[in-house]
Protein backbone atom coordinates (compact mmCIF):
# COMPACT_ATOMS: atom_id res chain seq x y z
CA UNK A 1 0.00 0.00 0.00
CA UNK A 2 2.88 2.35 0.74
CA UNK A 3 4.37 1.79 -2.71
CA UNK A 4 1.01 2.36 -4.40
CA UNK A 5 0.45 5.57 -2.44
CA UNK A 6 3.89 6.88 -3.33
CA UNK A 7 3.22 6.13 -6.97
CA UNK A 8 -0.33 7.49 -7.29
CA UNK A 9 -0.85 10.14 -4.64
CA UNK A 10 0.48 13.67 -4.70
CA UNK A 11 0.99 13.60 -0.94
CA UNK A 12 1.64 10.05 0.19
CA UNK A 13 0.81 9.12 3.79
CA UNK A 14 3.68 9.05 6.23
CA UNK A 15 5.08 5.76 7.43
CA UNK A 16 3.89 6.46 10.96
CA UNK A 17 0.34 6.40 9.54
CA UNK A 18 0.93 2.84 8.36
CA UNK A 19 2.36 1.91 11.75
CA UNK A 20 -0.82 3.28 13.32
CA UNK A 21 -3.07 1.46 10.80
CA UNK A 22 -1.44 -1.85 11.70
CA UNK A 23 -1.97 -1.13 15.39
CA UNK A 24 1.82 -1.11 15.86
CA UNK A 25 2.11 -4.71 14.64
CA UNK A 26 4.99 -3.52 12.44
CA UNK A 27 7.68 -0.97 13.12
CA UNK A 28 8.76 1.81 10.80
CA UNK A 29 11.95 -0.10 10.03
CA UNK A 30 10.06 -3.28 9.16
CA UNK A 31 7.77 -1.41 6.77
CA UNK A 32 10.74 0.24 5.06
CA UNK A 33 12.58 -3.08 4.77
CA UNK A 34 9.55 -4.75 3.22
CA UNK A 35 9.13 -1.87 0.78
CA UNK A 36 12.75 -2.28 -0.25
CA UNK A 37 12.38 -6.05 -0.60
CA UNK A 38 9.26 -5.74 -2.78
CA UNK A 39 10.82 -3.13 -5.04
CA UNK A 40 14.05 -5.09 -5.30
CA UNK A 41 12.24 -8.29 -6.23
CA UNK A 42 10.33 -6.35 -8.91
CA UNK A 43 13.63 -4.84 -10.06
CA UNK A 44 11.91 -1.45 -9.61
CA UNK A 45 9.77 -2.17 -12.71
CA UNK A 46 6.38 -1.26 -11.32
CA UNK A 47 4.71 0.11 -14.43
CA UNK A 48 4.95 0.78 -18.10
CA UNK A 49 3.54 3.86 -19.81
CA UNK A 50 -0.02 3.46 -21.03
CA UNK A 51 -1.36 4.46 -24.42
CA UNK A 52 -3.25 7.27 -22.70
CA UNK A 53 0.01 8.99 -21.70
CA UNK A 54 1.37 8.65 -25.22
CA UNK A 55 -1.85 10.12 -26.66
CA UNK A 56 -1.53 13.10 -24.34
CA UNK A 57 2.00 13.70 -25.56
CA UNK A 58 1.20 13.23 -29.25
CA UNK A 59 -1.79 15.57 -29.02
CA UNK A 60 0.37 18.22 -27.42
CA UNK A 61 3.06 17.84 -30.09
CA UNK A 62 0.56 18.04 -32.94
CA UNK A 63 -1.30 21.01 -31.40
CA UNK A 64 -4.60 19.19 -31.79
CA UNK A 65 -7.85 20.26 -30.19
CA UNK A 66 -10.04 18.60 -27.55
CA UNK A 67 -12.21 16.82 -30.11
CA UNK A 68 -9.24 14.93 -31.52
CA UNK A 69 -8.01 14.22 -27.98
CA UNK A 70 -11.36 12.74 -26.94
CA UNK A 71 -11.74 10.72 -30.14
CA UNK A 72 -8.18 9.37 -29.72
CA UNK A 73 -9.00 8.36 -26.15
CA UNK A 74 -12.10 6.57 -27.38
CA UNK A 75 -10.06 4.66 -29.94
CA UNK A 76 -7.48 3.52 -27.40
CA UNK A 77 -10.27 2.44 -25.07
CA UNK A 78 -11.62 0.24 -27.84
CA UNK A 79 -8.22 -1.48 -28.05
CA UNK A 80 -8.48 -2.50 -24.39
CA UNK A 81 -11.35 -4.91 -25.05
CA UNK A 82 -9.77 -6.43 -28.14
CA UNK A 83 -7.21 -9.03 -27.04
CA UNK A 84 -5.57 -9.16 -30.45
CA UNK A 85 -4.35 -5.60 -29.86
CA UNK A 86 -2.19 -6.61 -26.89
CA UNK A 87 0.68 -7.56 -29.18
CA UNK A 88 1.23 -3.92 -30.21
CA UNK A 89 3.26 -1.42 -28.20
CA UNK A 90 1.25 1.25 -26.41
CA UNK A 91 3.16 4.02 -28.20
CA UNK A 92 2.15 2.59 -31.57
CA UNK A 93 -1.49 2.24 -30.52
CA UNK A 94 -1.50 5.85 -29.36
CA UNK A 95 0.11 7.15 -32.54
CA UNK A 96 -2.39 5.18 -34.62
CA UNK A 97 -5.30 6.51 -32.59
CA UNK A 98 -4.21 10.11 -33.11
CA UNK A 99 -3.66 9.47 -36.81
CA UNK A 100 -7.08 7.88 -37.28
CA UNK A 101 -8.78 10.64 -35.28
CA UNK A 102 -7.14 13.35 -37.39
CA UNK A 103 -8.04 11.55 -40.64
CA UNK A 104 -11.66 10.87 -39.68
CA UNK A 105 -12.19 14.43 -38.44
CA UNK A 106 -10.27 15.80 -41.47
CA UNK A 107 -7.80 17.86 -39.48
Amino acid sequence: MLIACKYEEIYAPEIRDFVYMTDKAYTKEQILLMERDVLTSLDFNITSPSAYRFVERYIKLSSSDDLIMNFSRYIIELTLIETSMYKWRTSLIAASAVYVARKVLKR
